[in-house]
């Protein structure tokens, strides 16, 4: 009991350097960074009803042979849309550690001033070591990133598996034509 009582004092310690400004904005940001993650999540979402809906409609019509392959273009499209918004959602990040880290500096610095309310995303493309440090996160290449690259490419292996399932016998039959 007195543990979490002495945890209770120190976390009240820590949030003492907060004000009702400071706690509005950060609590902004973070509505900023979950929209971009959600937008990034319905971007998946999105795709994979999209590509569903293009496997079934090359199912069910036999004379669309090769057309399957048409369902890379939304995969396509919303990889760049999903990077989008997760480059985004770093360089939002990036912004908010930058004013947390001003924040705890000097309160009353022009630094922290022209900081606060600024919600202009961050770029970083080079980290420097103090950066690194502090933990913020480069913001360029993020379509090749762990976790976009595997899912789309994934989505494009396997619409190119179902296409060719799909259509396998005018595969077959061209191939031995060229053959014989």
């Amino acid at each position: 009991m007195e543990e979490q009582k002495k945890q209770n004092k120190k976390t009240q310690q820590g949030m003492d350097i907060f004000n009702n400004d400071d706690r509005q904005y950060l609590q902004m940001m973070q509505d900023n960074i979950t929209r971009m993650a959600s937008n990034s999540a319905n971007c998946k979402s999105w795709m994979v009803t999209l590509v569903a809906a293009f496997c079934a409609i090359g199912c069910s019509i036999d004379a669309l042979n090769g057309w399957i392959i048409i369902a890379i273009i939304p995969v396509i499209v919303f990889w760049y849309l999903d990077t989008f918004y997760l480059n985004l959602e770093r360089k939002m990040r990036n912004r908010e550690l930058d004013f947390i880290l001003k924040m705890k500096d000097d309160h009353g610095s022009v630094a922290y001033k022209n900081a606060i309310y600024n919600f202009a995303p961050m770029p970083i493309n080079t980290l420097t070591k103090e950066q690194e440090e502090k933990g913020f996160v480069k913001t360029s290449n993020r379509a090749f990133s762990k976790s976009i690259l595997p899912f789309y490419l994934w989505m494009i292996g396997a619409v190119v598996i179902i296409s060719i399932a799909l259509n396998w016998t005018s595969i077959f039959t061209v191939f031995f034509q060229k053959v014989v």
